[in-house]
């Protein structure tokens, strides 16, 4: 077996991390992407589950492979500090992905942004890395059942379901989606990802020294139940996270989305850190306040990115073109016996109010669908409802035998 020397070892470290980096990149920017392409369907077609879409499922096989493989191999040949900068290289491929792939408009806003973005996240990556030495199970049970750590940890999960209860208000509260709705939506579920992803390296973590532990001292750590419950808690972390980051792909974009999960998800890491393995006496003042100046580096690089989305949202532009698109072709005519579709006419609705025409009664409308829909409905039922009325009293005038009972 060939050994590799400490450079050899970091350029292989440096060379998958830049190529993980950037194929997590193109998987996210897939999966908003397929997100985007079934919003901009008609009304009249029928949409798709993610999860039988072609792009969304090569967009999160690429993501999830990627982070694995990447990961794997990142964290056995490089130190934390260059395993930090080479995250923050994904945020540069993220917006570049988000022009190429996205047409997203690529401004002074976006440069500036990205910039910002990739510095916030370098300090905070390097001044946050804090190294720890392997743990039995004893001792990360010991750890676990500290007050301090059971208080963040109860805190953080509170805060999550604190954000899942106010997306959900917004989006019954403005029936009519805006760009500023879906993006305080998505950053929503941007923020319970970024929460649980902390949560599931650490208990990743955990689970590595357990392995550590077992290969080394040859000692048996997954002997106990405890051991079984940790490796469950990774599992249900990850998928909780994978699902919160995919519903936020479907609001957001992926060049504001990233970047805000990154945030959260380092900030998260490094509380993690000094409460669960009390490494707050081990990290320095001048370290702290590096840290706090990279998140709000960060964040200023989030909010430059969105402030250039503003102006041009694709998601808002595609849908501006259908509504006028709707607006152009005018309104579709009454049904008469000449017309497809003809059937009586039950003054007392619908038998199921799951399923609705659109030209029957009011249709509820969901925020998820593209902007501009139910201005058309409205314009569509509204002289329908003209039509039939016409027609009835034509029928009445000429006493229609089908009225008859």
């Amino acid at each position: 077996m060939v050994e590799l020397s400490a450079g050899g070892s970091v350029a292989l470290g440096v060379f998958v991390g830049l190529l993980s980096t950037s194929i997590q990149s193109v998987g996210l920017t897939l999966q908003r992407k397929s997100h985007l392409l079934e919003e901009e369907k008609e009304e009249h077609h029928v949409r798709r589950p993610p999860y039988r879409r072609r792009r969304w499922q090569l967009g999160m096989l690429m993501f999830i492979i990627a982070n694995l493989v990447g990961s794997t191999i990142q964290i056995t040949t490089l130190p934390l500090p260059v395993l930090s900068t080479l995250q923050a290289s994904g945020l540069v491929f993220n917006s570049i992905c988000a022009s190429l792939i996205l047409s997203e408009p690529f401004t002074r806003f976006s440069l500036f942004g990205t910039i910002l973005v990739a510095a916030g996240a370098v300090l905070i990556g390097i001044f946050g890395a804090l190294t720890e030495p392997s743990h039995t199970l004893d001792q990360l049970l010991a750890l676990l059942a500290r007050a301090e750590f059971l208080v963040w940890l109860f805190a953080t999960f509170f805060i999550t379901i604190l954000l899942f209860i106010a997306q959900w208000f917004l989006k019954r509260l403005f029936h009519r989606p805006s760009p500023l709705v879906r993006l305080l939506r998505g950053m929503s579920f941007g923020a319970m990802s970024g929460i649980l992803s902390a949560h599931s390296l650490l208990v990743a973590k955990s689970a590595v020294e357990l392995l550590v532990r077992t290969i080394v001292d040859r000692h048996n750590q997954f002997n106990r139940w405890q051991s079984w419950v940790i490796l469950l808690g990774l599992v249900a972390l990850a998928l909780s996270q994978l699902y919160f980051l995919h519903r936020g792909l479907k609001l957001t974009s992926t060049s504001v989305l990233y970047p805000f999960v990154f945030c959260i998800y380092n900030i998260i890491a490094i509380l993690d850190g000094l409460i669960y393995f009390r490494q707050a006496s081990r990290l320095p003042v001048r370290a702290a306040i590096l840290i706090a100046v990279g998140v709000v580096i960060l964040l200023g690089g989030v909010a430059a990115l969105s402030w250039r989305l503003e102006d041009k949202d694709p998601v808002a532009a595609s849908h501006q073109r259908k509504a006028s698109r709707n607006s152009f072709t005018g309104v579709p005519p009454p049904r008469t016996a000449l017309t497809p579709g003809l059937g009586f006419i039950d003054a007392g609705g619908s038998d199921s109010d799951d399923e609705q025409s659109p030209y029957s009664g009011p249709t509820r409308f969901d925020e998820e669908a593209p902007l501009g829909i139910s201005s058309a409905n409205r314009k569509r039922k509204s002289s329908h409802a003209a039509g039939v009325g016409s027609d009835e009293q034509i029928r009445e005038e000429q006493g229609d035998p089908g009225r008859q009972v």
